[in-house]
């Protein structure tokens, strides 16, 4: 953080609301927007091909997907599996439709700028992520902000798997360093909002015999975001893409 503190800063014309700074959730229709699915189809493909994984038996469920803890914990294998999702072109039609249609237009709502038009800079692709179980592997407590994520930036988190069956989720405060962490309490359909940059937040451990699959993303707000810059010394940037409403 104290990198963060020296860079310079984003060039912004205006700050992130405060509705925009608040934890929220949204709901999609799965029939719709079928990430699930399409996700299945991926891991079918990729889990073997770098070989982090593979479907045993003939169980197609999310949860049964067999993976190699070190998807979870290596950033080599974090690299691979990162390019198989950007390969994903049926997975990230969806994620598209997702975005264009469920979540920017919630975001314009919740924008408070007279501009006829704003721009959200959403992150292409997101990040699809894999935790086997059991393990004791878990996430850090951390705030974005320590991997170059700007204040204009809002995250957005939502299960893939059955948290009824994997007992995992992500844990967040209410407001930067307040520490008062709660679970998102989300089942596939739900998407949960927050300002993962300044917000801490983390993943326990998954105890139970399931790999737990999520997908997260960070949407840039409009004149609260810099499209240019970047912070110095940070090994992977995401992409973006823009949705104009």
């Amino acid at each position: 953080e104290r990198q963060l503190q020296e860079a310079p800063k984003p060039n912004v014309s205006a700050e992130l609301p405060p509705a925009l700074r608040a934890q929220e959730s949204l709901n999609f229709d799965p029939a719709l927007y079928d990430l699930r699915g399409e996700a299945a189809k991926l891991l079918e493909h990729a889990g073997p091909l770098v070989g982090f994984g593979s479907f045993e038996g003939a169980s197609r469920e999310l949860e049964d997907f067999t993976a190699s803890e070190s998807v979870f914990s290596s950033f080599k294998y974090e690299k691979h599996w990162r390019q198989c999702v950007r390969e994903a072109e049926d997975f990230l039609v969806v994620y598209e439709r997702l975005i264009c249609e469920v979540v920017c237009p919630r975001l314009k709502e919740l924008v408070s700028d007279e501009a006829s038009q704003t721009t959200f800079f959403y992150q292409f692709p997101p990040t699809l992520r894999l935790q086997p179980g059991p393990s004791e592997q878990y996430r850090r407590v951390h705030r974005d902000a320590e991997y170059g994520h700007q204040d204009g930036e809002v995250n957005f988190w939502m299960q893939l798997t059955d948290p009824a069956k994997t007992k995992v989720t992500l844990w967040v405060e209410s407001g930067p360093d307040v520490g008062d962490f709660k679970p998102f309490e989300l089942d596939y359909g739900c998407i949960g909002m927050f300002h993962g940059t300044m917000c801490r937040h983390s993943v326990p451990a998954n105890e139970s015999p399931f790999t737990r699959v999520s997908m997260d993303f960070r949407i840039g707000i409009g004149r609260c975001f810099d499209d240019a810059w970047t912070l110095k010394g940070i090994p992977h940037v995401h992409g973006r893409r823009r949705c104009v409403l």
